[in-house]
């Protein structure tokens, strides 16, 4: 059988985020390799006509999406789906409704209210008034600032944690803050109430449309000052000369005081994926607060999944080799 690797074409100006998308590629065209497929790896540009044609010309029997982003921004990244579904090829991973709908922070947190899905309070400055404040309709003090669209801890750093000055002017104050953030990133920004507590990733696996759900990892902050946020942002994931890049572990390893929390974690992501309907493979990314609560704060559909990313550090911890992990991937799509 013949694969397409398809991926949004980078240059080494590219920042280390984006050019994790060529060892991505390395290793899955590798993958595949050792489950017989025959292996082509065609980039995509916003010149989609050109990767149409030659999409048509490789005459696939699967895709395997890697198309992170387009045209320098995130949020393009349907449009590779979009060309994929209109060709009416097999391919890897989300479609394009369901990535349209996960890619916008502020698109998704709407839906998981109404799935009743935990996630936290959230304000920007489209609309300029707190959503899904809860029966007790508290206004947050403390936020964190995040890109709408962008992933990948996108321009976050510890002054993107926000303490809402008290009195009458403070979400006006915030709003303020959220359209300088935009400006100076040429992207738009949201105020989400920061859980100052753990992190937990988790990742799914879809087989036979029924989802798997892998262990429950947390990232661990060591030897931060407690006057220092505990974010796992652009520093501890990219920058690995930076001090947040060796001060963030992850771990699989707990103790039996975290059952009850593990399974809830494990349940929580399992019905979001169900109740979103989502298909493919995704990473659910939570938050918990200090009474135990998790609180959905990021859903990445077509995560990265190599051997080195919490994806694939999960399948691991499974029992599940990479190359297994592609083929259930890859027959999931031709399914």
């Amino acid at each position: 059988m013949h694969a397409v690797v398809l991926w949004n074409q980078v240059s080494l100006q590219d920042s280390a985020a984006d050019l994790d998308v060529l060892v991505q590629c390395v290793e899955i065209e590798t993958g595949l390799r050792n489950l017989g497929f025959t292996v082509d790896r065609i980039p995509c540009t916003l010149n989609l006509e050109e990767t149409r044609t030659r999409l048509i010309q490789a005459k696939p029997d699967v895709v395997f999406n890697l198309v992170e982003a387009l045209g320098g921004t995130d949020q393009l990244t349907s449009l590779a789906i979009l060309l994929l579904e209109s060709l009416h090829l097999k391919f890897t991973g989300a479609g394009c409704i369901d990535n349209m709908l996960a890619a916008v922070k502020t698109t998704i947190k709407p839906r998981l209210l109404e799935l009743q899905l935990p996630t936290p309070a959230w304000i920007s400055s489209a609309v300029p008034k707190w959503q899904g404040l809860g029966a007790s309709g508290r206004f947050p003090t403390r936020v964190i600032v995040k890109s709408t669209s962008e992933h990948a801890s996108f321009a976050l750093q510890d002054d993107c944690i926000f303490t809402i000055p008290g009195g009458s002017d403070g979400t006006a104050i915030l709003l303020q803050r959220l359209q300088q953030q935009s400006q100076r990133h040429n992207s738009l920004f949201f105020a989400e109430e920061f859980i100052d507590g753990r992190e937990f990733h988790v990742g799914v696996l879809s087989e036979a449309g029924v989802p798997l759900v892998l262990p429950p990892s947390e990232i661990q902050f060591l030897d931060f000052p407690d006057e220092k946020p505990k974010i796992f942002g652009a520093n501890a994931k990219w920058e690995c000369e930076s001090r947040e890049y060796g001060a963030t572990d992850r771990t699989f390893e707990f103790p039996l005081s975290d059952q009850t929390l593990l399974e809830t974690l494990t349940s929580t992501a399992r019905d979001c994926w169900l109740k979103c309907g989502f298909r493919g493979y995704g990473r659910i990314d939570f938050r918990v607060d200090a009474s135990g609560q998790p609180w959905i704060v990021d859903i990445n559909l077509n995560p990265r999944l190599t051997p080195g990313s919490c994806f694939g550090a999960a399948l691991a911890e499974l029992g599940v080799s990479f190359d297994e992990a592609l083929r259930r991937i890859v027959d999931e799509a031709l399914r």
